[in-house]
């Protein structure tokens, strides 16, 4: 009969600390669950840098650093107290004071921020230290009433079509409109050049029948030109007499002025936007 084997019993293990492998995460500032993330283009619009369509452009032309990495990525998400964001050399910061401002823009001015040719924007107009932007486009040759900020949301909403921002035009054609091209104007028509259909919209023929008033809701590149293309007319010259129902009266061609209270209040009126108040 053998003996039984009497095992010495296991001893204990000590316990020590789970110690996981380090594996590669995201930074913090990739992190979707963070709440305190935006979208790159978002905080350059809010940062006073650039329109959130201009912003893309600069990130996809490679301009944004985060971090000290070059981003290229659209839709990539930070954290703006703590990520370091530089767009075209200069640090990009949140501004604290939101500035709003009217511009009659004069003939030749650029509304980018900066351009390649070394032509005058309408930034070289703005004697202020604050980094602004103008909130949508006009030709180079087209006069008149222009909103620039460091507002990103406001000026996200009030470019967005989907909020239908009203603008006042007074074109001078090269001929005398008729009614009947006058009823066409109004009553929404497809543009010669390419087919594309523009809705109806408000027309008022001026004075000695050259110059006529338009309200649009849209923001087709060159609308107000494609549109009396299509009807037989050329327009000799364009002024924007109103954005958002902000006009430009009382103010010369160059000259500005920022944005009183109520007229900022009924901007973020028109967008569904609550302005933040200080307590």
């Amino acid at each position: 009969m053998s003996k039984p084997t009497h095992q010495k019993p296991e001893r204990a293990k000590a316990k020590t600390p789970n110690r996981a492998k380090p594996i590669d995460r995201p930074a913090k500032s990739q992190t979707a669950s963070a709440p305190s993330l935006i979208r790159l283009n978002k905080f350059l619009a809010n940062a006073g840098v650039a329109s959130r369509r201009k912003a893309d452009e600069m990130i996809q032309n490679g301009e944004v650093e985060v971090n000290g990495k070059l981003v290229t990525e659209l839709g990539f998400k930070i954290d703006p107290t703590k990520d370091k964001v530089v767009a075209n050399g200069r640090v990009a910061k949140l501004h604290r004071r939101k500035i709003y401002i009217l511009l009659n823009k004069p003939k030749d001015a650029i509304t980018t921020s900066r351009d390649e040719l070394d032509r005058r924007t309408v930034l070289d107009l703005i004697g202020i230290d604050e980094r602004v932007y103008a909130v949508g486009r006009l030709d180079r040759n087209t006069t008149g009433a222009l909103l620039l900020t460091n507002d990103g949301e406001l000026a996200h909403r009030l470019m967005h079509p989907s909020f239908g921002a009203p603008k006042e035009y007074v074109a001078e054609l090269d001929k005398k409109i008729t009614r009947a091209d006058l009823k066409k104007l109004k009553g929404g028509m497809r543009l010669s050049d390419t087919g594309e259909k523009v809705g109806a919209c408000e027309a008022a023929i001026l004075d000695d029948g050259y110059h006529v008033w338009l309200k649009l809701h849209e923001g087709k590149n060159r609308q107000v030109h494609r549109m009396f293309w299509t009807l037989g007319y050329d327009v000799k010259k364009l002024d924007r007499v109103a954005y958002a129902g902000i006009a430009h009266k009382g103010l010369r061609r160059g000259e500005w002025r920022y944005l009183s209270p109520q007229e900022v209040d009924s901007l973020f009126k028109l967008v569904g936007l609550e302005r933040e108040t200080k307590t």
